[in-house]
């Protein structure tokens, strides 16, 4: 697979801010003098809001309702000038960041476009090698707007359906809740408590051995988990969500207080955090439950290499470590606005050898399982793939038939490896015949990690086995593959990632020269390398307007396993040679070209690739 060096920048850029802001723990608001106004004329309900669990980071602003359509106009919530301009199918999708005179900035996110003259601008640019993505740091010319000036319309690229995703950053250009200004919404409704995890930690380590969930009853506004016994030291998480008037969507809460008698335990408020701790959302939520159920419990408790700003109390970083005996409590929920929900529970303790001095450490990663075999049986029969990064489909819903998988995938001897990694050095794993190498570079993990490799053929397939499996990483580290003999040359194979929990394998972004296969990995995942051999799908391809009116064609494509390569796929309508957009949501092209216009019967020229250099060529002959 190729990966697009501008996107790679573009994605390391939005992730490096200023070394400065690492001294700075707390947030400066703007001066109370300073006003914004509501971004859009859509709607002023939310569908989401600050902080929330996303697939790879915290949310970082709020999400408008457009109600399912797009065109909203989207404003500039003060003055300001433009600072850096966007347009992807992924992430962020077409994107807007604005400066203001006070060195702060505001985002607007998901844009079907920009307003007409910033719109020509970047059409221009992309013009010059016709490629859809654009990543503008630094501007060759000025674009200023007062506040309330249209600066956009309200989309769908990028990630999720119709909506304006909303930031405010401070100087150090980290996200704040934009609700901690003058902005508001209508909101007098309190969190509501859906479950209760335990999350079980080894008596003498504290190493993660387990978790338990508890489902929450409830009595009017109070909320109750009943009686739990324990017999060590545990780690309380909770699934809890927040509510708005007049609105069905669900949110995070923006406050957390666990309490014992009078004794606060645990205290958190999701005010702002850097960008550089935004995939610590794998560390204040609980991975080890995100990973299996796909909910994002909040930890009560602060685990190593977690450096968010949100924690005011963690006393014993927030373990309950009690002696034998009854401890009743409370668990109390807060929006941004005050509204509080209280949940209760009583823990019975057991047989635990609590600790006669202070926790300061609480480790991440769990011990490798003390067992022969690693995991259960995987049956992988009609997987779903999905796929991700930037040239793959991350909606993909295709099911591919795909042989049952029968055979555990076992820890022989002399076919494994294991190895501690360091959070302070770099490392290599490494297989005893050097034809795997996994490269840890420094500060990968956010702890010392005990980690063990190994492999299996099945059904011809090559799986490779993490265990502990599925743990989150602080930095990603890169996995290497000495071909066999029977497989060198072919191009057209690729890693997936194998998600056991939900049955599915994601397609990976892979570099494979015939000889070595390699990808980056942002999680610790059991992979599997698999061929390609399919050529994508293609559609047939009709004329159509964008919400501007301007003419475009549309050309459906999907590929159920490497997914569609938007960037090496062409389109020409007349000869006239366009850009080619990709919509990952609803599987199609599009062929866009400001100087289009059709003719009574217009020549489409398609050629579409897929992840691993797989195509298919189409003409069709459209009437207009």
């Amino acid at each position: 697979m190729w990966i697009n060096k501008t996107f790679l920048i573009f994605f390391l850029q939005l992730l490096i801010t200023p070394f400065s802001e690492l001294k700075s723990q707390s947030l400066s608001l703007p001066a109370d003098s300073v006003t914004y106004i509501w971004p859009t004329n859509a709607s002023q309900q939310l569908s989401s809001t600050f902080a929330e669990t996303r697939s790879a980071h915290f949310h970082a602003g709020l999400d408008i309702r457009t109600w399912g359509q797009e065109g909203y106009r989207v404003f500039a919530t003060r003055d300001g000038e433009i600072f850096r301009l966007g347009m992807s199918p992924y992430g962020y999708g077409n994107v807007i960041y604005m400066k203001h005179e006070d060195d702060t900035y505001s985002v607007y996110a998901h844009l079907n476009r920009f307003e007409p003259g910033l719109q020509a601008y970047a059409d221009s640019l992309r013009l010059l090698d016709y490629s859809a993505d654009l990543n503008l740091l630094h501007m060759d010319r000025s674009f200023k707007f007062s506040q309330g000036d249209t600066i956009g319309f309200s989309g769908s690229t990028g990630v999720g359906p119709p909506h304006l995703h909303f930031e405010l950053r401070d100087t150090y250009f980290r996200p704040f809740n934009p609700l901690l200004t003058n902005l508001s919404i209508s909101d007098d409704l309190p969190p509501v408590f859906r479950q209760l995890g335990v999350e079980y930690l080894d008596t003498n380590s504290l190493k993660p051995i387990g978790f338990n969930i508890f489902e929450a009853n409830r009595t009017n506004q109070d909320f109750h988990f009943g009686e739990i016994s324990v017999s060590g030291p545990v780690g309380l998480s909770v699934n809890v969500h927040d509510r708005a008037n007049q609105t069905p969507n669900i949110y995070a809460v923006h406050s957390l207080i666990v309490v014992h008698e009078s004794d606060t335990l645990f205290h958190e408020s999701k005010d702002f955090f850097s960008y550089q701790q935004a995939s610590q959302l794998f560390l204040d939520r609980s991975y080890p439950i995100l990973a299996q159920t796909r909910r994002g419990f909040q930890r009560l408790f602060v685990v190593e290499g977690n450096e968010l700003p949100f924690y005011k109390v963690n006393k014993n970083r927030g373990v309950i470590d009690f002696e034998d005996g009854k401890y009743p409590l409370k668990i109390i929920a807060s929006d941004i606005y005050g509204n509080k929900s209280t949940a209760t529970l009583t823990l019975q303790v057991t047989g635990n050898n609590k600790r006669n001095h202070e926790i300061t450490y609480v480790p991440t990663y769990p011990e490798i399982p003390k067992r022969e075999t690693s995991i259960p049986a995987i049956y992988l029969s009609d997987v779903s793939l999905k796929t991700s990064g930037p040239q793959i489909n991350p909606s993909e819903q295709t099911y591919i038939s795909y042989q049952r998988i029968k055979h555990l995938f076992p820890f022989r001897s002399g076919q494994s490896v294991r190895k501690k990694i360091s959070p302070n050095s770099s490392s290599v794993l490494t297989t005893p015949d050097r034809n795997i190498w996994v490269q840890f570079p420094e500060d990968a993990v956010y702890d010392t990690l005990d980690i063990q490799l190994s492999t299996t053929v099945v059904d011809g397939e090559i799986f490779f086995h993490f265990e502990p499996d599925r743990l989150p990483l602080k930095n990603p580290i890169t996995f290497n593959f000495f071909l066999p003999d029977h497989l060198k040359g072919n191009s057209q194979l690729a890693l997936f990632s194998v998600d056991r929990f939900r049955n599915r394998l994601f397609a990976l972004n892979t570099y494979n020269n015939g000889r070595v296969i390699s990808t980056t990995l942002n999680e610790i995942s059991t992979l599997v390398l698999k061929e390609d051999n399919l050529s994508p799908w293609i559609g047939k391809s009709r004329i159509d307007r964008n919400n501007a009116g301007q003419h475009i064609v549309i050309v459906p494509a999907r590929d159920g396993l490497t997914g569609i390569d938007y960037r090496r796929s062409s389109i020409t309508v007349n000869g006239l040679k366009g850009i080619v957009e990709y919509d990952p949501e609803k599987n199609f092209l599009v062929y866009y070209h400001p100087e289009f216009r059709p003719t009574p019967t217009n020549k489409v020229i398609i050629e579409v690739y897929d992840g691993v250099g797989n195509r298919s060529n189409s003409e069709d002959s459209l009437s207009y």
